[in-house]
């Protein structure tokens, strides 16, 4: 069966971005800046966990857009920044994945080579 596996992977990435905004006591992001983007990862997250791949996307958006805000004022350093980015990413690339599984449901396997030798 599938589907645990796929929600623990968008949980699992959650949590790396749930990493990169929490700990206000870290240096490199304001407390105010983190907890409201904790507040739009909870909505990523919980998009995701509902199987609503596509609107977990359109949140996880509102948080990059909130991110690069928060940076530009001085909110969130750039390192931190670098780091939350990429986790972005990360979850990003596995709701994309998710959503190309549930349109092309099937062996998830690579299809053979043709052709040649």
């Amino acid at each position: 069966m599938r589907r645990p596996r796929t929600t623990w992977g968008v949980l699992a990435a959650g949590a790396l971005v749930i990493a990169g905004v929490s700990g206000c006591e870290v240096p490199g992001i304001e407390p105010d800046a983190a907890q409201e983007l904790q507040g739009q990862v909870s909505e990523v997250t919980d998009a995701a966990e509902e199987g609503n791949y596509e609107q977990a996307l359109v949140s996880l958006d509102d948080l990059s857009l909130r991110l690069q805000t928060a940076t530009r004022s001085g909110e969130v350093s750039l390192s931190r920044h670098e780091r939350i980015s990429g986790a972005i990413d990360a979850v990003r690339l596995t709701l994309e994945t998710e959503i190309a599984l549930r349109e092309n449901p099937g062996d998830p396997s690579p299809a053979p080579a043709t052709g040649g030798n």
